[in-house]
């Protein structure tokens, strides 16, 4: 009997099983990155909602002369339109509230942010940024 030269076809659905298992692998691996990219656009998009809600709150104080008299709701409200409330929004499926603590002669407000990890899944992940205005009135 003459010796066979080539491949024979279990070697072929050998090979063809092996590169299925490294295209799976790597189909696992390109999801896995475009969830990491989503997820650190959100954190970008969260970080420039809470400057907004900064600056917004700067240009309130230059009106109100004192942190005490900036009216928060109104703020939050403004600033929830903005970034959190339309389906459209930046932030549509996210949470977000701005709260104030007077303490000595500064005043600290903090934007907190809760977006979901994931859109498939329960879990949140939270975002706080504080900043501080001068809580005095300027005579």
């Amino acid at each position: 009997m003459p010796r066979q030269a080539g491949f024979s076809l279990v070697e072929a659905l050998i090979a063809l099983v092996l590169l299925a298992f490294g295209l799976i692998g790597i189909a696992a691996m390109q999801l896995t990155s475009l969830q990491g990219a989503a997820a650190g656009f959100q954190r970008s998009v969260a970080s420039l909602a809470a400057i907004d809600a900064q600056e917004r709150a700067w240009a309130r104080l230059s009106t109100a002369q004192s942190c005490q008299r900036i009216d928060l709701t109104a703020l939050e409200r403004d600033w929830q339109a903005q970034w959190l409330e339309d389906a459209h929004a930046p932030l549509g499926n996210a949470a977000g509230t701005i709260s104030r603590a007077v303490i000595h002669d500064s005043c600290q407000l903090t934007v907190t942010i809760v977006v979901k990890a994931r859109a498939s899944e329960d879990t949140e992940e939270r975002f706080d940024y504080m900043f501080t205005l001068p809580a005095w009135e300027e005579t």
